[in-house]
Protein backbone atom coordinates (compact mmCIF):
# COMPACT_ATOMS: atom_id res chain seq x y z
CA UNK A 1 0.00 0.00 0.00
CA UNK A 2 1.23 3.56 -0.61
CA UNK A 3 2.26 5.84 2.29
CA UNK A 4 -0.48 7.48 4.44
CA UNK A 5 -2.43 10.32 2.76
CA UNK A 6 -1.14 9.16 -0.63
CA UNK A 7 -3.25 7.56 -3.36
CA UNK A 8 -1.25 5.65 -5.95
CA UNK A 9 -2.07 6.63 -9.52
CA UNK A 10 -3.06 9.82 -11.29
CA UNK A 11 -6.80 9.84 -11.72
CA UNK A 12 -9.16 7.79 -13.79
CA UNK A 13 -6.92 7.17 -16.81
CA UNK A 14 -3.70 6.33 -14.94
CA UNK A 15 -4.72 4.32 -11.86
CA UNK A 16 -1.52 2.23 -11.54
CA UNK A 17 1.68 3.58 -13.11
CA UNK A 18 4.19 1.63 -11.00
CA UNK A 19 7.65 1.27 -12.57
CA UNK A 20 10.41 -0.71 -10.83
CA UNK A 21 14.04 0.24 -11.49
CA UNK A 22 16.29 -2.06 -13.54
CA UNK A 23 18.08 -3.24 -10.37
CA UNK A 24 14.76 -3.96 -8.65
CA UNK A 25 15.56 -1.74 -5.65
CA UNK A 26 13.47 1.38 -6.31
CA UNK A 27 9.91 2.07 -7.39
CA UNK A 28 8.51 5.20 -9.03
CA UNK A 29 4.84 5.97 -9.63
CA UNK A 30 2.46 8.92 -9.96
CA UNK A 31 0.85 9.65 -6.60
CA UNK A 32 -1.99 11.96 -5.59
CA UNK A 33 -1.92 14.09 -2.45
CA UNK A 34 -4.84 16.45 -1.77
CA UNK A 35 -5.65 16.45 -5.47
CA UNK A 36 -2.06 17.17 -6.62
CA UNK A 37 -0.18 14.60 -8.71
CA UNK A 38 3.60 14.16 -8.66
CA UNK A 39 6.06 11.29 -8.94
CA UNK A 40 6.71 9.27 -5.78
CA UNK A 41 10.05 7.47 -5.40
CA UNK A 42 10.19 4.54 -2.95
CA UNK A 43 13.31 2.67 -1.89
CA UNK A 44 12.25 -0.98 -1.58
CA UNK A 45 15.34 -1.86 0.45
CA UNK A 46 15.07 0.81 3.16
CA UNK A 47 11.40 1.78 2.97
CA UNK A 48 12.23 5.46 2.45
CA UNK A 49 9.82 7.44 0.31
CA UNK A 50 10.07 10.89 -1.28
CA UNK A 51 8.39 13.12 -3.84
CA UNK A 52 10.41 13.99 -6.94
CA UNK A 53 10.53 17.79 -7.40
CA UNK A 54 9.14 19.53 -10.49
CA UNK A 55 7.12 16.49 -11.60
CA UNK A 56 3.65 18.01 -11.20
CA UNK A 57 1.04 16.18 -13.25
CA UNK A 58 3.44 13.40 -14.22
CA UNK A 59 2.09 10.08 -15.52
CA UNK A 60 3.48 6.86 -17.06
CA UNK A 61 7.06 7.00 -15.68
CA UNK A 62 9.84 4.80 -17.09
CA UNK A 63 13.50 4.24 -16.17
CA UNK A 64 16.74 4.70 -18.05
CA UNK A 65 18.74 1.48 -18.32
CA UNK A 66 21.33 2.71 -15.77
CA UNK A 67 18.65 3.79 -13.29
CA UNK A 68 19.94 7.37 -13.15
CA UNK A 69 17.04 9.05 -15.00
CA UNK A 70 13.28 8.74 -15.13
CA UNK A 71 11.15 9.68 -18.11
CA UNK A 72 7.50 10.68 -17.80
CA UNK A 73 4.67 12.57 -19.49
CA UNK A 74 3.29 15.90 -18.28
CA UNK A 75 1.58 18.95 -19.80
CA UNK A 76 1.70 17.63 -23.35
CA UNK A 77 5.42 16.79 -23.25
CA UNK A 78 7.68 13.84 -22.61
CA UNK A 79 10.18 14.89 -19.95
CA UNK A 80 13.14 13.43 -18.07
CA UNK A 81 14.47 14.02 -14.56
CA UNK A 82 18.03 13.37 -13.41
CA UNK A 83 17.82 11.72 -10.00
CA UNK A 84 21.24 13.00 -8.94
CA UNK A 85 20.65 16.69 -9.66
CA UNK A 86 16.86 16.87 -9.86
CA UNK A 87 17.08 18.73 -13.18
CA UNK A 88 14.11 18.31 -15.54
CA UNK A 89 14.42 18.38 -19.35
CA UNK A 90 11.72 18.67 -21.99
CA UNK A 91 12.41 16.04 -24.64
CA UNK A 92 9.61 16.29 -27.20
CA UNK A 93 5.94 17.05 -27.74
CA UNK A 94 3.60 14.30 -26.59
CA UNK A 95 0.05 15.71 -26.42
CA UNK A 96 -1.46 12.42 -25.26
CA UNK A 97 1.45 10.18 -24.27
CA UNK A 98 1.09 6.42 -24.16
CA UNK A 99 4.38 5.16 -22.77
CA UNK A 100 8.13 5.41 -23.32
CA UNK A 101 11.32 3.34 -23.09
CA UNK A 102 15.10 3.88 -23.11
CA UNK A 103 17.99 1.74 -24.32
CA UNK A 104 21.55 1.76 -22.97
CA UNK A 105 22.73 4.02 -25.79
CA UNK A 106 20.29 6.74 -24.72
CA UNK A 107 17.80 6.32 -27.56
CA UNK A 108 14.24 7.04 -26.45
CA UNK A 109 11.14 5.51 -28.06
CA UNK A 110 7.76 6.89 -27.04
CA UNK A 111 4.12 6.97 -28.09
CA UNK A 112 3.18 10.67 -28.38
CA UNK A 113 -0.58 10.25 -28.80
CA UNK A 114 -3.47 7.83 -28.48
CA UNK A 115 -3.94 7.54 -32.24
CA UNK A 116 -0.40 7.59 -33.63
CA UNK A 117 2.67 5.44 -34.23
CA UNK A 118 5.88 5.41 -32.20
CA UNK A 119 8.54 8.14 -32.29
CA UNK A 120 12.30 7.69 -31.88
CA UNK A 121 14.43 10.38 -30.28
CA UNK A 122 18.01 9.28 -30.85
CA UNK A 123 20.72 9.92 -28.27
CA UNK A 124 22.04 12.58 -30.65
CA UNK A 125 18.78 14.52 -30.29
CA UNK A 126 17.32 13.78 -33.71
CA UNK A 127 13.62 12.92 -33.87
CA UNK A 128 11.88 10.65 -36.39
CA UNK A 129 8.96 8.27 -36.73
CA UNK A 130 9.69 4.66 -35.86
CA UNK A 131 6.33 3.09 -36.76
CA UNK A 132 3.34 4.24 -38.79
CA UNK A 133 -0.25 3.13 -38.42
CA UNK A 134 -1.53 0.94 -41.24
CA UNK A 135 -5.08 2.27 -41.40
CA UNK A 136 -5.88 0.01 -44.36
CA UNK A 137 -5.47 -2.95 -42.01
CA UNK A 138 -7.42 -1.36 -39.18
CA UNK A 139 -4.54 -0.08 -37.02
CA UNK A 140 -5.70 2.55 -34.53
CA UNK A 141 -2.75 2.92 -32.15
CA UNK A 142 0.82 1.88 -31.35
CA UNK A 143 1.49 2.33 -27.62
CA UNK A 144 3.38 1.18 -24.49
CA UNK A 145 6.79 0.49 -26.09
CA UNK A 146 9.52 -1.49 -24.27
CA UNK A 147 13.10 -2.08 -25.45
CA UNK A 148 14.36 -5.64 -25.64
CA UNK A 149 17.82 -6.29 -24.07
CA UNK A 150 19.69 -5.83 -27.37
CA UNK A 151 18.63 -2.17 -27.49
CA UNK A 152 17.65 -2.45 -31.16
CA UNK A 153 14.21 -4.03 -30.97
CA UNK A 154 11.09 -2.61 -29.34
CA UNK A 155 7.98 -4.46 -28.22
CA UNK A 156 4.74 -2.45 -28.34
CA UNK A 157 0.99 -2.91 -28.22
CA UNK A 158 -0.74 -2.63 -31.59
CA UNK A 159 -4.45 -1.82 -31.37
CA UNK A 160 -6.55 -2.64 -34.40
CA UNK A 161 -10.16 -2.98 -35.41
CA UNK A 162 -9.11 -6.37 -36.78
CA UNK A 163 -8.82 -8.80 -33.83
CA UNK A 164 -6.28 -10.90 -35.70
CA UNK A 165 -3.82 -7.97 -35.67
CA UNK A 166 -4.17 -6.73 -32.10
CA UNK A 167 -1.35 -7.85 -29.84
CA UNK A 168 2.29 -7.42 -28.85
CA UNK A 169 4.43 -6.58 -31.87
CA UNK A 170 8.15 -5.99 -32.49
CA UNK A 171 9.76 -3.07 -34.35
CA UNK A 172 13.45 -2.65 -35.15
CA UNK A 173 15.45 0.59 -35.00
CA UNK A 174 17.49 -0.63 -37.94
CA UNK A 175 14.51 -1.73 -40.06
CA UNK A 176 11.56 0.34 -38.78
CA UNK A 177 9.23 -0.72 -41.58
CA UNK A 178 9.42 -4.41 -40.72
CA UNK A 179 6.91 -5.22 -37.98
CA UNK A 180 5.85 -8.63 -36.74
CA UNK A 181 3.52 -9.90 -34.08
CA UNK A 182 4.77 -11.85 -31.05
CA UNK A 183 1.64 -12.81 -29.13
CA UNK A 184 -2.06 -12.03 -29.17
CA UNK A 185 -2.94 -9.58 -26.41
CA UNK A 186 -5.34 -6.70 -25.82
CA UNK A 187 -3.17 -4.96 -23.20
CA UNK A 188 0.40 -3.76 -22.72
CA UNK A 189 3.24 -6.28 -22.76
CA UNK A 190 6.26 -5.87 -20.46
CA UNK A 191 9.87 -6.87 -21.08
CA UNK A 192 11.94 -8.26 -18.19
CA UNK A 193 15.27 -9.70 -19.31
CA UNK A 194 14.46 -12.17 -22.07
CA UNK A 195 10.92 -12.69 -20.80
CA UNK A 196 7.75 -11.18 -22.19
CA UNK A 197 4.98 -10.57 -19.65
CA UNK A 198 1.39 -10.20 -20.87
CA UNK A 199 -2.12 -10.95 -19.71
CA UNK A 200 -4.59 -13.65 -20.66
CA UNK A 201 -7.92 -12.75 -19.13
CA UNK A 202 -6.89 -12.05 -15.51
CA UNK A 203 -3.74 -14.19 -15.60
CA UNK A 204 -0.26 -12.67 -15.83
CA UNK A 205 1.89 -14.86 -18.05
CA UNK A 206 5.66 -14.90 -18.66
CA UNK A 207 7.04 -16.38 -21.88
CA UNK A 208 10.75 -16.68 -22.79
CA UNK A 209 12.13 -15.15 -25.98
CA UNK A 210 15.08 -16.33 -28.05
CA UNK A 211 17.70 -13.53 -27.78
CA UNK A 212 18.95 -14.28 -31.30
CA UNK A 213 15.65 -14.09 -33.14
CA UNK A 214 13.32 -12.59 -30.51
CA UNK A 215 10.78 -15.27 -31.28
CA UNK A 216 8.84 -17.08 -28.58
CA UNK A 217 11.18 -19.79 -27.28
CA UNK A 218 9.14 -21.82 -24.83
CA UNK A 219 5.80 -22.25 -23.09
CA UNK A 220 4.12 -19.48 -21.12
CA UNK A 221 4.15 -19.73 -17.32
CA UNK A 222 1.60 -18.28 -14.90
CA UNK A 223 3.34 -15.76 -12.60
CA UNK A 224 0.47 -13.71 -11.16
CA UNK A 225 -3.29 -13.86 -10.59
CA UNK A 226 -5.42 -11.82 -10.82
CA UNK A 227 -3.86 -9.08 -12.95
CA UNK A 228 -5.57 -5.82 -13.81
CA UNK A 229 -5.45 -3.43 -16.74
CA UNK A 230 -6.20 0.25 -17.11
CA UNK A 231 -8.59 2.08 -19.41
CA UNK A 232 -5.72 2.95 -21.78
CA UNK A 233 -4.64 -0.73 -22.05
CA UNK A 234 -1.97 -0.45 -19.39
CA UNK A 235 -1.00 -3.69 -17.69
CA UNK A 236 -1.02 -3.41 -13.89
CA UNK A 237 2.47 -4.89 -13.63
CA UNK A 238 6.14 -3.95 -13.61
CA UNK A 239 9.19 -6.19 -13.37
CA UNK A 240 12.95 -6.45 -13.26
CA UNK A 241 14.92 -9.71 -13.35
CA UNK A 242 14.37 -10.21 -9.62
CA UNK A 243 11.27 -8.20 -8.60
CA UNK A 244 7.74 -8.51 -9.96
CA UNK A 245 4.96 -6.17 -8.82
CA UNK A 246 1.39 -6.53 -10.02
CA UNK A 247 -1.99 -5.12 -9.10
CA UNK A 248 -5.50 -6.59 -9.08
CA UNK A 249 -8.04 -5.84 -11.82
CA UNK A 250 -9.29 -2.31 -12.05
CA UNK A 251 -9.83 -0.21 -9.01
CA UNK A 252 -12.06 -0.99 -6.07
CA UNK A 253 -15.75 -0.43 -6.66
CA UNK A 254 -17.10 2.92 -5.50
CA UNK A 255 -20.47 3.96 -4.17
CA UNK A 256 -22.17 7.35 -4.39
CA UNK A 257 -23.39 8.09 -0.88
CA UNK A 258 -25.56 11.00 0.26
CA UNK A 259 -24.65 12.35 3.71
CA UNK A 260 -25.85 15.27 5.83
CA UNK A 261 -23.72 18.08 7.29
CA UNK A 262 -22.56 15.79 10.06
CA UNK A 263 -21.40 13.11 7.61
CA UNK A 264 -24.18 10.68 8.51
CA UNK A 265 -25.39 8.53 5.61
CA UNK A 266 -28.88 9.43 4.38
CA UNK A 267 -29.03 7.56 1.07
CA UNK A 268 -27.20 6.04 -1.87
CA UNK A 269 -27.27 6.86 -5.58
CA UNK A 270 -27.16 3.92 -8.00
CA UNK A 271 -25.24 0.69 -7.68
CA UNK A 272 -21.51 0.33 -6.89
CA UNK A 273 -19.35 1.01 -9.94
CA UNK A 274 -15.89 2.23 -10.90
CA UNK A 275 -16.92 5.87 -10.59
CA UNK A 276 -14.90 9.08 -10.75
CA UNK A 277 -16.29 12.62 -11.23
CA UNK A 278 -19.78 13.38 -9.91
CA UNK A 279 -21.96 16.46 -10.47
CA UNK A 280 -25.53 16.99 -9.25
CA UNK A 281 -28.06 18.59 -11.65
CA UNK A 282 -29.55 22.03 -10.80
CA UNK A 283 -32.88 20.43 -9.78
CA UNK A 284 -30.95 17.77 -7.80
CA UNK A 285 -32.92 14.99 -9.48
CA UNK A 286 -30.06 13.62 -11.59
CA UNK A 287 -26.33 12.98 -11.36
CA UNK A 288 -23.67 13.11 -14.07
CA UNK A 289 -20.98 10.57 -13.19
CA UNK A 290 -17.85 9.38 -14.98
CA UNK A 291 -17.59 5.59 -14.87
CA UNK A 292 -15.34 2.91 -16.30
CA UNK A 293 -17.39 0.73 -18.61
CA UNK A 294 -16.73 -2.91 -17.57
CA UNK A 295 -17.14 -4.14 -21.16
CA UNK A 296 -15.16 -1.62 -23.21
CA UNK A 297 -12.81 -0.59 -20.36
CA UNK A 298 -13.24 3.03 -21.44
CA UNK A 299 -14.37 6.03 -19.41
CA UNK A 300 -17.85 7.37 -20.16
CA UNK A 301 -20.22 9.94 -18.74
CA UNK A 302 -23.46 8.42 -17.44
CA UNK A 303 -26.63 9.97 -16.08
CA UNK A 304 -28.38 8.65 -13.00
CA UNK A 305 -32.00 9.66 -12.40
CA UNK A 306 -33.55 9.13 -8.98
CA UNK A 307 -36.78 8.25 -10.79
CA UNK A 308 -35.12 5.34 -12.65
CA UNK A 309 -32.90 2.50 -11.38
CA UNK A 310 -31.15 2.16 -14.75
CA UNK A 311 -28.38 4.68 -15.60
CA UNK A 312 -28.22 6.19 -19.08
CA UNK A 313 -25.02 6.55 -21.08
CA UNK A 314 -24.50 10.11 -22.26
CA UNK A 315 -21.12 10.10 -24.05
CA UNK A 316 -20.63 8.15 -27.27
CA UNK A 317 -16.86 8.13 -27.92
CA UNK A 318 -14.93 4.88 -27.57
CA UNK A 319 -12.05 6.91 -26.10
CA UNK A 320 -12.02 8.43 -22.62
CA UNK A 321 -14.96 10.78 -21.86
CA UNK A 322 -14.78 12.56 -18.51
CA UNK A 323 -16.31 15.32 -16.43
CA UNK A 324 -19.84 16.60 -16.62
CA UNK A 325 -21.00 20.19 -16.05
CA UNK A 326 -24.74 20.92 -16.13
CA UNK A 327 -26.27 23.81 -18.01
CA UNK A 328 -28.22 26.23 -15.74
CA UNK A 329 -31.57 24.74 -16.75
CA UNK A 330 -30.33 21.14 -16.60
CA UNK A 331 -31.15 20.48 -20.25
CA UNK A 332 -27.54 19.89 -21.37
CA UNK A 333 -24.28 18.47 -20.04
CA UNK A 334 -20.79 19.54 -21.11
CA UNK A 335 -17.90 17.07 -20.85
CA UNK A 336 -14.48 16.28 -22.29
CA UNK A 337 -14.35 13.70 -25.07
CA UNK A 338 -11.10 11.93 -25.99
CA UNK A 339 -9.29 14.23 -23.53
CA UNK A 340 -9.12 17.13 -26.01
CA UNK A 341 -12.65 17.94 -27.20
CA UNK A 342 -15.19 20.03 -25.29
CA UNK A 343 -18.50 18.35 -26.06
CA UNK A 344 -22.11 19.20 -25.21
CA UNK A 345 -25.11 16.89 -25.40
CA UNK A 346 -28.73 17.16 -24.31
CA UNK A 347 -29.32 15.51 -20.95
CA UNK A 348 -32.09 13.39 -22.47
CA UNK A 349 -29.29 11.60 -24.40
CA UNK A 350 -31.34 11.74 -27.61
CA UNK A 351 -29.81 14.52 -29.71
CA UNK A 352 -26.30 14.02 -31.11
CA UNK A 353 -23.19 15.40 -29.46
CA UNK A 354 -21.96 18.88 -30.37
CA UNK A 355 -18.23 19.63 -30.35
CA UNK A 356 -17.58 23.19 -29.14
CA UNK A 357 -13.79 23.23 -29.35
CA UNK A 358 -10.82 20.93 -29.91
CA UNK A 359 -7.46 21.56 -28.28
CA UNK A 360 -3.94 20.33 -28.97
CA UNK A 361 -3.37 19.32 -25.32
CA UNK A 362 -5.51 17.60 -22.68
CA UNK A 363 -8.34 19.68 -21.20
CA UNK A 364 -10.73 19.29 -18.28
CA UNK A 365 -14.30 20.39 -17.69
CA UNK A 366 -14.85 22.33 -14.46
CA UNK A 367 -18.12 24.30 -14.47
CA UNK A 368 -20.94 25.99 -16.41
CA UNK A 369 -21.79 29.51 -15.18
CA UNK A 370 -25.39 30.04 -14.00
CA UNK A 371 -25.90 32.94 -16.47
CA UNK A 372 -25.15 30.52 -19.35
CA UNK A 373 -22.32 32.76 -20.55
CA UNK A 374 -19.24 30.61 -19.88
CA UNK A 375 -17.86 27.12 -19.55
CA UNK A 376 -14.89 26.98 -17.19
CA UNK A 377 -12.30 24.53 -18.50
CA UNK A 378 -8.79 23.46 -17.54
CA UNK A 379 -6.09 23.72 -20.16
CA UNK A 380 -2.45 22.70 -19.74
CA UNK A 381 0.62 24.24 -21.32
CA UNK A 382 4.36 23.68 -20.82
CA UNK A 383 4.91 27.33 -19.82
CA UNK A 384 2.17 27.86 -17.23
CA UNK A 385 1.07 24.31 -16.34
CA UNK A 386 -2.68 23.89 -15.62
CA UNK A 387 -4.67 27.05 -16.37
CA UNK A 388 -8.28 28.18 -16.19
CA UNK A 389 -9.90 29.17 -19.49
CA UNK A 390 -13.37 30.37 -20.42
CA UNK A 391 -15.33 29.05 -23.41
CA UNK A 392 -18.75 30.33 -24.58
CA UNK A 393 -21.20 27.38 -24.54
CA UNK A 394 -22.70 28.52 -27.84
CA UNK A 395 -19.41 27.73 -29.54
CA UNK A 396 -19.49 31.04 -31.43
CA UNK A 397 -16.19 32.39 -30.05
CA UNK A 398 -12.87 30.80 -29.15
CA UNK A 399 -11.76 30.10 -25.60
CA UNK A 400 -9.97 32.85 -23.74
CA UNK A 401 -7.64 32.63 -20.73
CA UNK A 402 -8.82 33.49 -17.25
CA UNK A 403 -5.92 32.46 -14.96
CA UNK A 404 -2.58 31.58 -16.58
CA UNK A 405 -0.21 31.97 -13.66
CA UNK A 406 3.05 29.96 -13.50
CA UNK A 407 1.36 27.45 -11.17
CA UNK A 408 -1.46 24.92 -11.40
CA UNK A 409 -5.00 26.34 -11.23
CA UNK A 410 -7.71 23.66 -11.11
CA UNK A 411 -11.28 22.95 -9.96
CA UNK A 412 -12.85 26.21 -11.12
CA UNK A 413 -16.37 26.78 -9.69
CA UNK A 414 -18.51 29.87 -10.41
CA UNK A 415 -20.88 31.31 -7.80
CA UNK A 416 -24.61 31.28 -8.52
CA UNK A 417 -24.74 35.07 -8.98
CA UNK A 418 -21.86 34.90 -11.50
CA UNK A 419 -19.70 37.44 -9.64
CA UNK A 420 -17.04 35.11 -8.24
CA UNK A 421 -15.03 32.03 -9.09
CA UNK A 422 -13.37 29.72 -6.57
CA UNK A 423 -10.51 27.44 -7.55
CA UNK A 424 -7.50 25.55 -6.16
CA UNK A 425 -3.95 26.72 -6.83
CA UNK A 426 -0.60 25.28 -5.73
CA UNK A 427 1.10 28.68 -5.69
CA UNK A 428 2.09 28.18 -2.04
CA UNK A 429 3.65 24.77 -2.73
CA UNK A 430 0.40 22.88 -2.03
CA UNK A 431 -3.15 23.29 -3.25
CA UNK A 432 -5.19 25.94 -1.42
CA UNK A 433 -8.53 27.58 -2.18
CA UNK A 434 -8.69 31.04 -3.77
CA UNK A 435 -11.58 33.30 -4.80
CA UNK A 436 -11.45 35.93 -7.51
CA UNK A 437 -13.91 38.16 -9.37
CA UNK A 438 -15.58 36.74 -12.45
CA UNK A 439 -15.47 36.78 -15.46
CA UNK A 440 -12.41 39.06 -15.20
CA UNK A 441 -9.82 38.45 -12.45
CA UNK A 442 -9.10 41.50 -10.27
CA UNK A 443 -9.90 40.73 -6.61
CA UNK A 444 -8.03 37.53 -5.72
CA UNK A 445 -8.32 36.33 -2.11
CA UNK A 446 -6.75 33.25 -0.51
CA UNK A 447 -9.17 31.37 1.74
CA UNK A 448 -7.11 28.46 3.12
CA UNK A 449 -3.55 28.04 4.34
CA UNK A 450 -3.27 24.33 5.12
CA UNK A 451 -4.66 22.84 1.93
CA UNK A 452 -7.89 22.39 0.02
CA UNK A 453 -9.29 21.29 -3.34
CA UNK A 454 -12.64 21.00 -5.16
CA UNK A 455 -14.55 24.12 -4.06
CA UNK A 456 -18.38 24.05 -4.25
CA UNK A 457 -20.73 27.01 -3.68
CA UNK A 458 -23.93 27.21 -1.71
CA UNK A 459 -26.57 28.75 -3.94
CA UNK A 460 -26.87 31.96 -1.86
CA UNK A 461 -23.08 32.47 -1.96
CA UNK A 462 -22.75 32.63 1.82
CA UNK A 463 -20.87 29.34 2.15
CA UNK A 464 -18.14 27.66 0.14
CA UNK A 465 -17.24 23.99 0.63
CA UNK A 466 -13.97 22.25 -0.12
CA UNK A 467 -12.21 18.93 0.45
CA UNK A 468 -9.05 18.41 2.47
CA UNK A 469 -8.08 14.76 2.21
CA UNK A 470 -10.93 12.75 3.70
CA UNK A 471 -12.55 15.84 5.25
CA UNK A 472 -15.23 18.22 3.97
CA UNK A 473 -14.94 21.83 5.20
CA UNK A 474 -17.13 24.93 4.98
CA UNK A 475 -16.03 28.55 4.69
CA UNK A 476 -18.47 31.27 5.80
CA UNK A 477 -18.20 34.18 3.36
CA UNK A 478 -19.01 37.83 3.67
CA UNK A 479 -19.28 40.15 0.65
CA UNK A 480 -17.90 43.24 2.39
CA UNK A 481 -17.91 45.69 -0.50
CA UNK A 482 -14.55 46.92 0.78
CA UNK A 483 -10.99 45.80 0.08
CA UNK A 484 -11.01 42.90 -0.42
CA UNK A 485 -14.65 42.90 -1.55
CA UNK A 486 -15.19 39.31 -0.27
CA UNK A 487 -13.69 37.65 2.76
CA UNK A 488 -13.89 34.51 4.90
CA UNK A 489 -15.34 35.16 8.35
CA UNK A 490 -14.80 31.59 9.62
CA UNK A 491 -13.87 28.07 8.52
CA UNK A 492 -15.01 24.83 10.07
CA UNK A 493 -14.69 21.13 9.39
CA UNK A 494 -18.10 19.60 8.73
CA UNK A 495 -17.08 15.94 8.89
CA UNK A 496 -14.30 13.43 8.27
CA UNK A 497 -15.10 10.33 6.21
CA UNK A 498 -11.87 8.59 7.34
CA UNK A 499 -11.58 7.13 3.84
CA UNK A 500 -10.73 8.14 0.29
CA UNK A 501 -13.11 10.77 -1.13
CA UNK A 502 -12.45 10.55 -4.86
CA UNK A 503 -15.00 13.24 -5.76
CA UNK A 504 -18.00 14.97 -4.24
CA UNK A 505 -20.72 17.58 -4.85
CA UNK A 506 -23.01 19.64 -2.62
CA UNK A 507 -26.73 20.35 -2.70
CA UNK A 508 -27.80 23.93 -3.43
CA UNK A 509 -28.69 24.61 0.22
CA UNK A 510 -25.54 22.98 1.59
CA UNK A 511 -27.47 20.48 3.71
CA UNK A 512 -26.52 17.36 1.74
CA UNK A 513 -23.31 16.11 0.15
CA UNK A 514 -22.84 13.42 -2.49
CA UNK A 515 -19.58 11.54 -1.87
CA UNK A 516 -17.71 9.10 -4.11
CA UNK A 517 -16.40 6.59 -1.56
CA UNK A 518 -14.99 3.05 -1.61
CA UNK A 519 -17.84 0.55 -1.64
CA UNK A 520 -18.19 -1.24 1.68
CA UNK A 521 -18.02 -4.59 -0.10
CA UNK A 522 -14.84 -3.74 -2.03
CA UNK A 523 -12.00 -2.54 0.24
CA UNK A 524 -8.78 -1.28 -1.33
CA UNK A 525 -6.49 -4.09 -2.46
CA UNK A 526 -2.70 -3.65 -2.37
CA UNK A 527 -0.26 -4.50 -5.12
CA UNK A 528 1.62 -7.80 -4.77
CA UNK A 529 5.44 -7.93 -4.68
CA UNK A 530 7.16 -11.19 -5.70
CA UNK A 531 10.89 -11.59 -5.11
CA UNK A 532 13.02 -13.86 -7.33
CA UNK A 533 10.05 -14.46 -9.63
CA UNK A 534 12.36 -14.96 -12.63
CA UNK A 535 14.00 -18.04 -11.10
CA UNK A 536 10.63 -19.48 -10.11
CA UNK A 537 9.47 -19.64 -13.73
CA UNK A 538 12.41 -21.80 -14.79
CA UNK A 539 13.23 -19.37 -17.59
CA UNK A 540 16.48 -18.27 -15.99
CA UNK A 541 17.79 -21.86 -16.08
CA UNK A 542 16.77 -22.12 -19.74
CA UNK A 543 18.68 -18.95 -20.53
CA UNK A 544 21.81 -20.16 -18.71
CA UNK A 545 21.77 -23.46 -20.62
CA UNK A 546 21.40 -21.59 -23.89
Amino acid sequence: MPPPQVEAGAGSEFPFGLAVSPDGRRLVYPATRAGAVALQLDDLSSGRSSVLPATDGAVSPFWSSDGQRIGYFANGRVRTIELGSGSVTDVADAPNGRGGTWNAAGDLVFAPAADAGLMLRAASGSLRSLTTLDSAKGDTSHRWPAFLPDGHHVVFLLRSTEPSRSGAWIASLDQPGELRRLVSSDAQAIVAGTNLLYSTSEALMAQPLDPKTWNVAGPATLVGLPIGRGPLDQLFATASDEVLIYGPPGTALRELRWVNRDGAAIGQAGEPAEAWNVRVSPDEGRIAVTELDPQTRSLDVWLQDKASPVPQRLSLSIDADTGGAWSPDGSRVAFVSARRRITVRGSAAVLPEQTLATFDAPVEMWDWSRDNAWLVIGRSSPDSQADLWLLPPAGSNPARPYATLPFNQVDGAVSADGRWIAYASDESGKFDIYIDSFPAPKARVRLTTVGGVAPRWRRDGRELYFRRGSEIHAVILNATGGIPPIAATSTKRLFDTATDVRAYDASADGQRFLLNLPAASAPARPATVVMNWFSRTGHRDTERQR
